[in-house]
Parts: structure tokens; sequence; C-alpha cells
């Protein structure tokens, strides 16, 4: 499948939380409405690695 590799590739991952990182200037509240959303975050990590000023809200859910 094209483009599989590119999202699972650890530098660029890594490049985009550092590049996340220098443009969050001020503490940035990010809220995630469905919970597909919030079980991908956790599963994969990006939780951790987004800067400390990066607050995340697990929201409503979807209504399914």
């Amino acid at each position: 499948m094209k483009f599989v590799d590119e999202y699972r590739d650890a530098t660029t991952a890594q490049d985009c939380a550092e590049a996340i990182a220098r443009i969050t200037t001020r503490p940035w509240t990010i809220m995630e409405i469905c919970g597909g959303q919030t079980h991908a975050i956790v599963k994969f990590g990006i939780d951790e690695l987004l800067p400390d000023n990066i607050t995340l809200i697990h929201g409503p859910g979807c209504p399914v």
C-alpha cells in the first residue's frame, strides 16, 4: 500500500514533533472529537511526542 511506510517512519515522526514544538510559543489546548482519534493518539504514542505546552482534551465522542 502506498504511503504506509512513510507514516511509520520514526525519524519523520520525530521531525514533525520537533516542528510542532518550535511553533508552539504559548500553551495550546486541542480537543479530539472522536474516540477513534483518541485511541490512535494513545496507541501510537503521539501524546508522548507532543511538547508539554500542548494539552489534549478527550471530547464527547462521535454520535454513532
